[in-house]
């Protein structure tokens, strides 16, 4: 008879008991990981009103350049809670910085504390969309970019 099985071919109790146990701890720590499916409600465009210090990180992939490229950024984001906003950043690709303003820049927040951005900066190709999450009390804004910019970032609300 060896440790793991008794004479029958059964798991042992010990053994079964440690395999309850890996289960169950399983099962918790993918629970906890696992989004709520009620998420907070009753976020709006004016939960974000603000202005807030962000920084961000990715690689730009072609088509939009011939070949992967990385690229960061750091900046502001005003929101007027109304829908409209501007993001003032500096942004470094493949080792080229330069500083620049959105010319136009809107966002919504929907009830469940999501919600997306659409900023166009002047020389681009097109506008940059970002899709984002408001947590930490709506302290603090994790976003990605959802082109061919494959980009995340957290925005932090400013102190007054």
């Amino acid at each position: 008879m060896s440790n793991a099985t008794h004479h029958s071919g059964q798991p042992s109790t010990h053994l079964a008991g440690a395999r309850w146990l890996l289960g169950g701890l399983l099962a918790a720590a993918l629970a906890a990981g696992a989004p709520q499916t009620l998420a907070k409600k009753g976020f709006g465009d004016d939960s974000i009103e603000g202005t807030w210090g962000f920084s961000a990180l990715g690689t730009l992939v072609p088509p939009a350049v011939p070949a992967q490229t990385p690229a960061a950024a750091v900046g502001l984001m005003v929101f007027d809670g109304e829908g409209g906003c501007i993001i003032d950043d500096t942004i470094n690709i493949g080792g080229a910085s330069f500083s620049r303003v959105s010319s136009s820049c809107v966002y919504a927040v929907d009830a469940n504390g999501t919600g997306a951005i659409e900023a166009t900066f002047p020389g681009d190709p097109g506008p940059t969309p970002l899709s984002f999450v408001v947590v930490s009390d709506a302290t603090e804004i994790r976003f990605i970019r959802t082109d061919l910019g494959v980009a995340s970032g957290v925005a932090r609300l400013q102190d007054d």
